[in-house]
């Protein structure tokens, strides 16, 4: 058995353990209560888990050397589980799908659920609170029920394809112990572009009100908008902070944005940091490495835009 945590800025967990008793007990503690099942060569058991938390989200893979069944209600959290090879069987409730190339997995709090794991597995916990909270932030209104999300999600196409490619090169990214992405005010902003994302992009009874059109915010409350921005562009800021500061939705921030702007809020946040980043270059105070470390340039591919 060997668990490592570090808590640093962006806290993460690697656990690795051929003993069957021993991963339950630790899985149980730092994951979740679970059952879990050999169903393939019981010889070769193993597990290897690594996973950082990006204060909103739980994001890493989850590799056994045989196959296994897991059984657990993921209490208080939801779990998107994306095989990398093979078919995944999975029930939630009372949905039952079979999962592999395109097709991911939505795991609901507190229902009965179970699923096969046949090969390495990105796997991503949000809980329900933080995701409530994204939710009525897109909405621009309170919601009295969490979300209930249709078990299947299709990442081979459109948004959901997006969303896998984002939540994939941020788990990639975050292998590099030296990533920008490690800082907090970079990895803010990545965490809920994930979590908004999978709202987007998945289906639930909000689907259709997070589809439709709406107005954009008016120039002024834009131009208040960048005086925020540009004030607080040190900080690790995300379309959230901004529409509350400004006092708007964040959906209809970013309309206003892209018609006055052509742009997002967080695009013109890149840009102010950037702006400043090169004021620091020619003032020479610091290395080139700690000035782009500090202002948050690094940006994984497919990032998921709204």
């Amino acid at each position: 058995m060997a668990v490592v945590t570090r808590p640093g800025p962006v806290p993460e967990l690697s656990l690795r353990s051929n003993d069957l008793d021993e991963t339950r007990e630790i899985a149980t503690r730092v994951l979740h209560p679970h059952r879990l099942t050999v169903i393939g060569d019981p010889t070769r058991y193993g597990i290897n888990l690594h996973m950082v938390s990006l204060g909103v989200l739980d994001l890493g893979w989850l590799h056994y050397d045989t196959a296994v069944r897991i059984e657990s209600d993921h209490p208080g959290s939801y779990q998107v589980n994306v095989a990398a090879a093979g078919r995944m069987v999975a029930t939630c409730g009372d949905q039952e799908v079979v999962a592999g190339a395109g097709l991911a997995t939505i795991y609901n709090p507190d229902r009965p659920a179970a699923f096969t794991v046949p090969a390495p597995v990105l796997a991503l916990r949000i809980s329900r609170q933080a995701l409530d909270h994204e939710l009525e932030q897109l909405l621009d209104r309170p919601v009295r029920r969490s979300p209930t999300f249709a078990l299947g999600m299709d990442v081979a196409t459109g948004r959901g394809a997006r969303w896998l490619a984002l939540a994939q090169s941020l788990s990639g990214t975050l292998s590099d112990e030296n990533a920008p992405i490690r800082q907090p005010m970079v990895a803010a902003p990545f965490a809920h572009d994930v979590v908004a994302g999978l709202l987007l992009a998945s289906r639930h009874e909000y689907s259709d009100e997070l589809a439709a059109p709406v107005p954009p915010v008016s120039t002024p409350a834009v131009r208040t908008a960048q005086a925020f921005i540009e004030a607080n562009a040190a900080r690790p800021l995300t379309v959230v902070d901004i529409a509350r500061a400004t006092g708007v939705g964040v959906r209809a921030l970013q309309h206003g944005f892209q018609r006055t702007l052509n742009m997002s809020p967080m695009r013109y946040l890149r840009e102010i940091r950037l702006r400043e980043a090169h004021r620091e270059l020619r003032a020479a105070d610091s290395s080139a490495a700690d000035i782009a470390t500090r202002w948050g340039f690094h940006r994984p591919r497919g990032a998921y835009r709204t």
